[in-house]
């Protein structure tokens, strides 16, 4: 697709994955040449022709290395997971990871068979950049969508559900994840103990459309356009995108709306929007996105500003106070709370279903276990935070596939991953741009 003719040297290197391949043409420059008349022997006789390299555009990148360092290698702790962490104002990732990865320099002089099969066949699919490409059920990380489209709609923050273990729609029984319920709970408390009940009964009220278009507003259900060629959308239902999809029952059922508000059903979403939701949330209700390149040489390309969201401050408050609740004493993730004053962190737990549980497995109850299942059934722990909990900077979100629970698996990285941020600063420590080096100076 490029006219020059030296970028088809077998040995001329061109970006094929990432932000290399996305600014391969900024990043490229342009390739030196020298030309000379020759006899017919080959020997070189005169210069006829002479252009000097122009080296490309320098690229400062928004991530901390050292931050970035600290999340792979705790994730490498794990048979397979990602992480994003991103400034809650700016967007700025500062730092993103999937494990297992790959390294590139196998594939630069052509990859063995063996390898490239055996990268290929992985369950952990290393060749998968599962932070921004992965798309996963988000499991109970979305009960604050449906919580604020709640609000939103005018459900009152001090409004209760009873809630005795399941939700009955007709004859059908939806159970709640604890079985011997929760009580009465209001919102705050319905998040902070993810009572599937209260989310059930809130959303046969408001219904998939309101759900869905809150949930748009808060970066689910398309890209960000992020220059990550591995991005992917992550889906969110609603009565139009049934009707397309499944032309033999277009109807929207009520059951459909009571699973996909506690994120199952045909609900997706990525790391890195789950990450960009929790910012939202946060931030005052500003429409951040991500960014990842800081300068192309000297050059800012951050925003300015975002849009306003337009939402109301008292429903975000209500949702973040939730939130903090969950790493309380009582709060589904209490163990995980950062322990130094001032740097604690809110969140919420997640656990995304990658196997239905059945009715002979639940009779059996504790005899029951997710261990006992081959790894790959196992469902998907998940988790999204935000510190400090007072005056929010940072907001992250973790998988841990086939990691059974948010709390126990995905929860303790996340409050790794906080609480590094904060140690290191990171937000305070901008990077310096590289100007772009002067004709004839190769890179």
């Amino acid at each position: 697709k490029t006219p020059d003719p030296l970028l088809r040297v077998p040995d001329f290197k061109i970006g094929k994955t990432g932000l290399e391949k996305a600014y391969e043409s900024h990043l490229r420059g342009t390739a030196g040449r020298l030309e000379y008349e020759v006899n017919v022997a080959g020997r070189q006789l005169r210069e006829v022709n002479r252009m000097d390299p122009v080296q490309g555009e320098q690229l400062t990148l928004t991530l901390d290395a050292e931050l970035q360092k600290i999340m792979y290698e705790r994730l490498s702790q794990e048979k397979s997971a990602a992480a994003v962490v991103l400034d809650v104002h700016t967007g700025e990732i500062y730092a993103c990871a999937s494990y297992p990865a790959f390294d590139p320099n196998d594939f630069s002089q052509g990859i063995e068979v063996n390898l490239w099969e055996r990268l290929n066949n992985d369950r952990a699919y290393p060749l998968n950049n599962k932070a921004f490409g992965g798309q996963y059920p988000p499991g109970s990380t979305f009960k604050m969508m449906t919580a604020m489209a709640g609000l939103e709609a005018g459900v009152g923050p001090q409004r209760t559900v009873f809630c005795p273990g399941h939700f009955f729609l007709g004859n059908k029984k939806f159970h709640c994840w604890k079985p011997g319920g929760h009580g009465t709970v209001n919102v705050k408390d319905a998040i902070a103990h993810s009572c599937d009940t209260y989310f059930y009964k809130i959303a046969t009220e408001i219904g998939i459309e309101k759900i869905a278009e809150t949930s748009r507003k808060f970066g689910l259900g398309s890209e960000f356009g992020t220059d990550m060629p591995e991005e992917k959308g992550g889906l969110i239902p609603d009565q139009a995108w049934k009707r397309k999809r499944f032309p033999r029952d277009k109807k929207w059922h009520q059951g459909e709306t009571v699973v996909n508000a506690i994120g199952q059903g045909y609900m997706l979403a990525t790391p890195l929007q789950l990450a960009v939701m929790t910012a939202r949330i946060v931030n005052g209700g500003k429409a951040i996105k991500p960014w990842f390149v800081a300068y192309e040489n000297s050059k800012p390309t951050l925003p300015a500003s975002f849009e306003d969201m337009k939402v109301r401050k008292q429903n975000l408050d209500i949702v973040k106070d939730g939130m903090v609740r969950v790493v309380m004493p009582g709060g589904t993730a209490a163990a995980s709370q950062i322990q130094e004053e001032g740097w604690q962190m809110g969140g919420k737990t997640g656990t995304s279903q990658v196997k239905a549980i059945t009715a002979s497995e639940r009779a059996a109850g504790s005899s029951y276990t997710q261990e006992s299942l081959p790894w790959h059934l196992r469902h998907h722990a998940l988790f999204v935070g935000f510190a400090p909990r007072d005056n929010p900077r940072y907001a992250t979100a973790v998988i841990v596939e086939h990691g059974i629970g948010g709390s126990k698996a995905a929860a303790p990285i996340a409050k790794e991953i906080l609480r590094e941020a904060q140690r290191l600063d990171v937000a305070n420590r901008k990077p310096t741009p590289i100007p772009k080096a002067q004709e004839g100076e190769a890179g």
